[in-house]
C-alpha cells in the first residue's frame, strides 16, 4: 500500500511547490486564479480510510466525520481535499465543521490561532489507494499516480486530519 512519509519530495520536482507550501493551499490557489470554487463531493458519518485511523486516535472500522470537497480553479477541479475528525469531536473542538458548507476549510484551521499543525507528510497515490479511486470517479478519469499531503491539525488536543489529493490540472496554475 502507498507509504506516508516526513520527507519531502526533492527540489527538482515538479510538484515540491504545491506539496512543501506550509499556508493554506485555498489561499495559494486563489492567488492565482479567483476564479474559485469549493464543491462538496460528501460530508456525513463515514468509516476513514484504513490509513486515518491512527491518526485520529481511533480503532479501525469506528465512525468519522468525513468531509470531501473539490477545489475548483476556473470550474476545473485542481484538489481533492478529505478531511476526517472522530465523530465525539463535532460536539468538542471541531464542532464547526458541519456548517461549513461551501466555504473553504482553510477559513475555519488557518485564523484560528488555537489551531497547531503537525508536519506534512507526503505520499505518491495509485489506483490501490481509496483516494485515488475518488479522484478518478470524480474527474471520469483515468489518472496517473497522483501526488498528496496530509497533515494533523490539533484544537484543545483533539486531532483533524486533512488530506490534498492534487489532480493533474493543478500544475497548470504554476
Amino acid at each position: 500500500m502507498n507509504r506516508w512519509k516526513r520527507l519531502a519530495p526533492p527540489h527538482s520536482d515538479p510538484w515540491r511547490p504545491w506539496l512543501a507550501w506550509r499556508g493554506s493551499l485555498t489561499w495559494r490557489i486563489r492567488a492565482r486564479e479567483p476564479d474559485f470554487r469549493v464543491r462538496i463531493v460528501r460530508q456525513g458519518p463515514r468509516i476513514p480510510n484504513d490509513d486515518e485511523c491512527r491518526q485520529l486516535g481511533q480503532p479501525a472500522h469506528r465512525v468519522a466525520f468525513v468531509r470531501e470537497v473539490l477545489l475548483l480553479a476556473k470550474g476545473e477541479p485542481v484538489v481533492l481535499a478529505h478531511s476526517s475528525a472522530a465523530w465525539r469531536d463535532l460536539a468538542g473542538p471541531w464542532r464547526g465543521l458541519r456548517g461549513l458548507g461551501t466555504r473553504p476549510l482553510a477559513e475555519a484551521l488557518f485564523t484560528d490561532p488555537r489551531v497547531r499543525r503537525d508536519p506534512l507528510e507526503f505520499v505518491r497515490l495509485d489506483r490501490r489507494h481509496p483516494l485515488w479511486r475518488q479522484a478518478a470517479a470524480l474527474t471520469g478519469r483515468d489518472l496517473p499516480v497522483l501526488r498528496a499531503r496530509r497533515s494533523r491539525f490539533l484544537k484543545r488536543g483533539r486531532p483533524l486530519l486533512v488530506t490534498e489529493v492534487f489532480l493533474p490540472a493543478l500544475v497548470r496554475l504554476g
